[in-house]
């Protein structure tokens, strides 16, 4: 790979602020779901040439981690240089300008203080499960294309709309489980166009030849964020690339238990999974070896695919000479179980969901093929481009930055500036963890933070590389040690700050009033939740209908209209101890006998217009609402005894 002593020389110049060089250009390649399965990180199965030799070129980051294993918080710990728990944006529905509404983004940044043109393809925020992504971080509209994709009628019941297509094009979120699964793989024998990321990898050969002309005519240095999709489900794939593989000696897993003596939050049976088929429903289902192998086998053909059309975009930058001055990163948004723990996809903090491909080539800073065991995160990568493009420290922006500047270990791979990586995962509970580069500490603890909450787990990564055992109550030194650092950190934003909710009422052993008034229902979606999984309510629209929930001990009691609402309309849904009754404009719609008072005090708190996290009616999360909630008032009655 070619390089210009004077973009060199000038880069270092500009870092250290004597003078102001050219600034180098920004191509960031970021591929969904990705572990570092890999030729150039020592899988020796993997077949990924392009972007070992991507590797090849600059700095390989093995011990690198997603903040967040989970597609939306990670997008935006990257473009915000902010951990999900100094913002809040924790769930795939999180709405970026809604919940840290002055963030600049990353190539904001770059727009802002360098002059850059920002461009996005493919997936680079995530848009689905009730998200559109942020048009404000770009300077020309982003080029959208699928996630969820399938050329086989067959792989759609004759092509209906399946439930992980709808989540991902945000239509019919309160009809999921009405939905049929998509398959879980196809193998057609088509064109690699035929799928979105061939469709990305020819437009970002386009975008890189006007940014040139541009670049040459102009001088306007360019960032550029090619997202894409595979590894993710479903893995489709044209042909060729499944034919690499022969499925008997694709690598199974080899322990596939939760481990010994870990708390029962942390685990994880089914979920994402389960809405393709023929994975079983039931979460708890065995696989069969088959199954085993056809998953595993569609991700590594995934991963080839994936690789091929990187190699298109990088033989680009060659060919433009654009390798000259071009800061090359490529990222993983998170980890991938593939039966490890008996666990498939995302969603843990352990560590096959956690440690990503961390690749970066600077010109003139970083040597061929070199690598690091410097422990990195997602967030560190903004202040690290900032740094490298001679810009000012984004310290200044209104978001916290949590991330440090590797440019000292780009520079020398034994530098060190930071000796621990950290990640979080929010459920019932939130886990935040502490990776050493021989320890994880994990930290489960309750949303209002009591201590009488925690739970704790400590994996020894040196004796115990497949996470067999929970070591906490035999390591108390290195806990303690561990939950030291962990405490250092600033207090987590509770997952229901946010704008647009209230106060929660205290509900448990109360009746209930909750009144609306509604004007321009031209949609589906949730008025008000309170609660989640295991108890609360919402008041929400379903193909037109109202409807109020109530769940307790994880069953739904429902009650809802036979017929649309107008769409201005008001409201007022109760629930007592003999009843639940529901009227619009004044007209009493119906009751139901009620399953009694909710018996605690919910977890989740209020949220009105959505319902952020888990579900506290029937439907999918987030389920946003289509319409304008004019007002609504909840009145909790005298607690029963």
């Amino acid at each position: 790979m070619k390089r210009l002593a004077v973009f060199s020389i000038g880069l270092i110049l500009g870092i250290t602020g004597m003078v102001r060089a050219e600034r180098p250009n920004v191509m960031l390649i970021l591929v969904d779901d990705l572990k570092p399965a890999l030729g150039c990180y020592g899988d020796t199965v993997a077949k990924t040439p392009n972007i070992d030799r991507l590797a090849s070129w600059g700095m390989r980051f093995e011990n690198a981690y997603c903040n967040q294993a989970v597609c939306a918080p990670s997008r935006f710990t990257l473009m915000l240089g902010s951990h999900s728990t100094s913002t809040g944006l924790y769930g795939l529905g999180s709405q970026l300008r809604e919940i840290v509404p002055n963030a600049i983004t990353m190539p904001q940044y770059f727009a802002k203080h360098g002059g850059y043109r920002t461009e996005s393809l493919g997936k680079v925020f995530h848009i689905g499960h009730g998200n559109y992504g942020d048009p404000k971080s770009f300077s020309v509209p982003h080029f959208k294309d699928k996630v969820i994709e399938y050329v086989d009628p067959a792989s759609t019941d004759g092509g209906k709309l399946t439930r992980e297509e709808a989540y991902f094009t945000n239509q019919k979120l309160d009809q999921i489980r009405s939905l049929p699964r998509g398959a879980a793989y196809e193998s057609p024998s088509v064109a690699d166009t035929e799928y979105a990321d061939g469709r990305v990898a020819r437009e970002a050969i386009k975008r890189l030849q006007a940014a040139k002309q541009r670049r040459d005519e102009h001088g306007t240095p360019f960032l550029i964020a090619a997202g894409f999709a595979r590894p993710h489900l479903p893995f489709s794939v044209p042909k060729k690339y499944w034919d690499l593989y022969n499925p008997s000696t694709l690598p199974l897993p080899k322990f596939e238990n939760l481990p010994k003596n870990a708390p029962k939050v942390a685990g994880k049976r089914g979920g994402e999974i389960t809405n393709y088929k023929p994975v079983p429903t039931d979460r708890n289902a065995n696989y069969s070896e088959e199954l085993k192998r056809d998953l595993i086998h569609g991700y590594y053909a995934s991963m080839s695919f994936v690789d091929s059309q990187i190699g298109k975009v990088l033989d680009e930058l060659e060919r433009l000479r654009l390798t000259e001055n071009t800061i090359v990163v490529l990222w993983g948004d998170h980890g991938f179980h593939l039966g490890d723990l008996g666990i498939w996809t995302k969603h843990t903090n352990y560590e096959q969901a956690n440690r990503i491909p961390i690749l970066v080539v600077a010109p003139g800073v970083t040597e061929p093929g070199a690598s690091t065991h410097q422990l990195a995160e997602s967030v560190d990568i903004f202040p690290t481009l900032a740094e490298l493009a001679g810009l000012p420290n984004p310290q200044s922006v209104p978001q916290p930055v949590d991330g440090v500047s590797l440019v000292p270990v780009l520079k020398k791979s034994t530098a060190r500036v930071r000796d621990h990586a950290y990640h979080a995962y929010p459920k019932q509970k939130l886990g935040r963890a502490i990776r050493t580069e021989r320890y994880r500490y994990v930290e489960w603890r309750a949303w209002d933070g009591a201590d009488e909450s925690v739970e704790q787990e400590l994996y020894d990564y040196q004796t115990d590389p497949l996470e067999t055992q929970n070591l906490a109550a035999e390591k108390p030194a290195v806990v303690n040690s561990l939950a030291k650092i962990l405490a250092e950190y600033p207090t987590p934003v509770d997952r229901n700050a946010r704008r647009n909710e209230r106060k929660s009422p205290e509900i448990a052993n109360r009746s209930l009033k909750i009144v609306g008034q509604i004007k321009g229902a031209t949609g589906d979606g949730v008025l008000v939740a309170q609660g989640g999984r295991e108890h609360g309510y919402a008041v929400h629209r379903q193909d037109g209908r109202l409807i109020f929930d109530v769940r307790i001990n994880g069953t739904v009691t429902r009650l809802a209209s036979k017929t649309s609402t107008p769409k201005n309309f008001a409201f007022e849904a109760r629930l007592a101890v003999d009843e639940m009754t529901l009227s619009i404009n004044g007209d009493d719609i119906g009751r139901v006998e009620s399953p009694g008072l909710i018996p605690v005090q919910p977890k989740d708190g209020m949220t009105i217009g959505r319902d952020e996290l888990s579900a506290a009616g029937d439907y999918q999360p987030p389920n946003p609402f289509s319409g304008k909630i004019v007002s609504l008032e909840v009145t909790p009655g005298k607690p029963k005894d």
